[in-house]
């Protein structure tokens, strides 16, 4: 509805808490487009989240352009204190957030996370290259090595975390050795899903300015071949879960086929399955299929 305090879609409720970006990313125009970063207090953010409670949704999904770096300007606690509170609070099935850079974690996050399942183990966390040299030439503020880590440290605190992540291919100056060291990351790190996208120049960043080292078409190719690789990184991984039974929240009627519901997993699986129930409630659904961006069930 217009006058909801908050945008609701499919069971789920989205807060903003930031806007604007202080990184200047190469690729990115936000910084110009919405400007310095800028972040709402806390308590908006508590009004908000107390409506959602008392609309019955099922989730509470984050929203900024750099969500770790979010602090209240008046009292002075930052994001990890803002899921502590969000999470003992709230009694919602899962809060999320996106997105986070990665060269923001701390490990007050990962403690929180792991203090409070509330929290859904899973991250979107963009990486963009697996090549560090390609990270400089982004102007990202961490490397490979850097990114990996931050990685381990999640997965050693919270074994059941999941991660997804963002990718550009063909960025100025890319090599085919850079573009291995992608393939190679997503390989090693089993990625939930990804977005990925072919570079293209925007007016205002300093990578406009980049000469292009390759054809439309190469980056193309790449293209293909990255999602290609992670289609079969996402059919193993859905394949496995045949025979479990999953807790999913359910999001909206499956409009190709009006018989089935839609939901997702803790961990951002689209799930296809015959129920009765309601947007923004939880059921279990045991899996009786997968494709490689959907698994398919009926409720246990």
């Amino acid at each position: 509805r217009p006058d909801d305090p908050f945008r609701s879609e499919a069971g789920s409720a989205y807060i903003s808490i930031m806007e604007g970006c202080n990184n200047f990313c190469s690729y990115c125009v936000v910084p110009f487009t919405r400007g310095r970063e800028k972040f709402r207090p806390l308590k908006h953010i508590l009004r908000e989240a107390d409506a959602v409670r008392r609309e019955g949704i099922g989730e509470i999904i984050l929203l900024g352009q750099n969500v770790n770096s979010w602090r209240d300007p008046v009292e002075k606690i930052r994001f990890p204190q803002l899921l502590e509170i969000l999470a003992r609070e709230v009694p919602v099935n899962w809060i999320r957030f996106i997105t986070s850079y990665p060269g923001y974690h701390t490990d007050e996050i990962i403690g929180v996370m792991r203090d409070y399942p509330r929290i859904a183990r899973h991250i979107h966390f963009p990486a963009q290259s697996g090549s560090t040299r390609i990270l400089k030439k982004m102007n990202r503020r961490y490397t490979r090595r850097d990114y990996l880590r931050i990685i381990e440290r999640f997965t050693r605190a919270i074994p059941a975390i999941r991660f997804s992540s963002d990718f550009i291919v063909g960025f100025p100056g890319e090599t085919r050795h850079d573009f291995d060291l992608t393939l190679s990351l997503i390989r090693n790190m089993n990625y939930e899903s990804i977005f990925s996208f072919v570079y293209s120049p925007r007016t205002g960043t300093a990578g406009y300015h980049l000469r292009e080292t390759l054809t439309l078409q190469q980056k193309k190719e790449r293209l293909h071949r990255l999602q290609a690789l992670q289609a079969s990184i996402q059919l193993s991984s859905n394949q496995k879960l045949v025979g479990q039974s999953l807790p999913v929240l359910i999001n909206k009627r499956n409009p190709r086929n009006p018989q089935e519901m839609v939901g997702r997993t803790e961990t951002m699986k689209v799930v296809n399955f015959i129920s009765q129930g309601s947007p923004g409630t939880m059921t279990r659904v045991r899996i009786t299929g997968a494709s490689p961006h959907a698994i398919q069930g009926v409720e246990a």
